[in-house]
């Protein structure tokens, strides 16, 4: 169960979508890796640039001053060039740091007081240059006050700038340390990476080989087959076509061309093509069977002729068809065609046979009709004119006449004889086979008393063992167990005291090859067994033959109908019945009925 759902078509769509989800994820593991890449080296980029910024930030403010005092020295305003330019690049930097320190309230925290103290020291400044253009610098108090302020303020500066910049350093540091850890998972997470890919890639490659070559043997199958079944349409003279009533489009096999008398694929097989080959009579049934499988979807079975377009001979084609739904949802009738010519003539010499015999029973039936009353009445009539000769008449005839007269009398009871078992032989073959639950121990009892006079006349012991009930036809089997029971007492040996052993066992028909039944069925085996006259067991077959005798009729009595009737009997039982002997040893009849009839 488990190696068949790895080769299910399920199995390998999950997997599909766990290698895709695979693929995604280390997609998107790659993405994080390279988004953190970058944001490590744009965070160290950013404080290298802060750094830098607050540098450049000293240097214009440095600029500034140095701008100031020299103009304070020597009142030439060229010195007062950098100090005019300062503020506006000290703007700039303060928003390329603001920009910088955007995400860090630390630095901002520093950033905006570094701001009031470069607005302090540029006031100093300007206080400074008005101070120094009023008054001589060595006798102005306010002067050297200003400048003493100027320089704390410059030193707060330079001090709250080296605080930014030892954090910038720090920040760096860290910052560099996340850097350096990316750079060196980098290399490990790419060869993984690649790794990963590579056998995915292997895994699909080796998938891919595998199903191209199950692919491969499943096409070399699907030739086979389709050349299999070609040979096997062309061997049973039948083909097969595909109707898809959602396209109107047909698909035709070879041999639906060659039952027309055609070429494979000489004509585009649409609805209707193969119209112009059915005989002119079967034309509108045809035509009704095509609005009916577009109109109900079905396709009962449909016999027709078509003229075949090369030989033009007539030829009976039976079709049927069964719709079923494709993998798209489409409706698609399946059918197939069979050339049933052959059996179309042999059913017709069997219908021809079949009024043959009907005349044939016809001919029977007024046979026994005469052998039940026009045979029988000249009997009757030479009977009673035989029976009329009283015994002064016969003792008048000379010996010649009175051993005529007993042939004759002879002959008479014997064919009475033989025309009421020929009647009764008759009566078995067309009797209706009406069965009924009956007890064969109560059938045996009744033939005992029937037969009773000839059992003591011969002397004979005559047992059964416990026989059972079965559906039997009750007067049939009532002259099977006569005729049988009868035989052995016609048969008897002289001065041998006659014993018939009737036996009764169930048994498995394919424990006895004689039935020619290999199956589990159940029988009842009934044996007759006597120690009478017996015979040749070349004779087994032959004692069964209608009017076959094994012995002359001035020896025994009788017409050889009685054992064939008996044989009709049982296979009117769904049974068997079968005879060996052994001369003057005995004969034993065995009688299979079925179980359950």
């Amino acid at each position: 169960m488990k190696l068949k759902f790895i080769h299910s078509p399920l199995f390998y769509k999950i997997l599909f979508v766990l290698s895709l989800s695979v693929l995604l994820f280390i997609s998107a593991i790659t993405y994080k890796h390279i988004n953190n890449i970058y944001k490590s080296t744009n965070s160290v980029v950013q404080s290298y640039k802060a750094t830098l910024e607050l540098e450049q930030l000293m240097s214009y403010i440095k600029d500034a001053e140095t701008g100031v005092r020299g103009f304070t020295i020597t009142r030439d305003s060229i010195f007062l060039e950098p100090y005019f330019g300062s503020r506006e690049k000290i703007n700039k930097s303060f928003i390329i740091l603001r920009n910088l320190s955007a995400d860090n309230e630390l630095q901002l925290s520093h950033l905006n007081m570094l701001y009031v103290l470069v607005n302090r020291k540029y006031q100093n400044f300007d206080n400074t240059l008005k101070s120094s253009a009023k008054f001589e610098l060595s006798h102005n108090q306010k002067f050297e006050k200003t400048f003493i302020l100027g320089k704390v303020v410059m030193d707060s500066i330079r001090n709250e700038i080296n605080k930014m910049i030892e954090l910038e350093n720090k920040y760096l540091k860290d910052k560099n340390k996340v850097y350096a850890y990316q750079i060196y998972i980098t290399p490990i997470f790419t060869i993984t990476i690649i790794f990963l890919t590579l056998s995915l890639i292997i895994l699909s490659y080796i998938k891919i080989n595998r199903d191209l070559r199950v692919l491969q043997l499943a096409n070399d199958k699907l030739m086979f087959s389709k050349e299999s079944s070609n040979q096997s349409e062309i061997l049973g003279n039948y083909s097969s076509w595909i109707w898809n009533l959602d396209t109107n489009k047909m698909t035709y096999s070879d041999n639906q061309y060659r039952l027309l008398g055609c070429e494979p694929a000489s004509f585009e097989p649409v609805s209707g093509a193969s119209l112009k080959y059915v005989h002119p009579e079967d034309k509108p049934i045809i035509e009704k069977s095509i609005k009916n499988i577009i109109k109900n979807e079905n396709l009962p079975e449909l016999e027709y002729r078509i003229i075949r377009n090369d030989t033009g001979e007539i030829r009976y084609i039976k079709s049927v068809g069964k719709l079923i739904y494709d993998s798209f949802g489409q409706r698609n009738i399946i059918g197939t065609n069979s050339d049933i010519t052959q059996e179309r003539v042999a059913n017709i010499k069997i219908e021809e046979r079949n009024r043959e015999l009907e005349r044939s029973n016809q001919e029977l039936a007024s046979f026994n009709h005469v052998a039940s009353h026009d045979l029988q009445e000249p009997l009757r009539k030479i009977q009673t004119f035989i029976s009329r000769f009283s015994d002064d008449d016969r003792a008048k005839l000379s010996d010649s006449a009175k051993t005529y007269l007993l042939k004759i009398e002879d002959s008479a009871t014997r064919m009475r004889v033989l025309i009421d078992d020929l009647l009764l032989f008759s009566r078995t073959n067309k009797s209706e086979k009406n069965f009924f639950l009956a007890d064969l121990n109560e059938i045996f009892e009744t033939t005992k008393l029937e037969l009773s006079q000839v059992i003591l006349d011969k002397k004979a012991t005559v047992t059964a063992s416990n026989l059972p009930e079965l559906n039997v036809i009750p007067f049939q089997m009532q002259q099977l167990f006569n005729n049988l029971i009868g035989n052995s007492l016609k048969y008897s040996l002289p001065n041998v005291p006659l014993i018939i052993t009737i036996n009764c066992e169930k048994i498995i028909a394919s424990d006895y090859k004689i039935l020619k039944n290999n199956s589990s069925d159940k029988f009842y085996k009934i044996t007759f067994t006597d120690n009478g006259m017996g015979f040749e067991q070349e004779f087994s077959e032959k004692i069964f033959v209608l009017f076959n005798r094994l012995h002359p009729n001035n020896e025994f009595q009788g017409t050889g109908i009685g054992l064939t009737i008996c044989k009709k009997i049982a296979e009117n039982h769904h049974g068997f019945l079968f005879a060996e002997g052994i001369p003057n040893l005995g004969a034993t009849f065995s009688l299979f009925l079925p179980e359950n009839i």
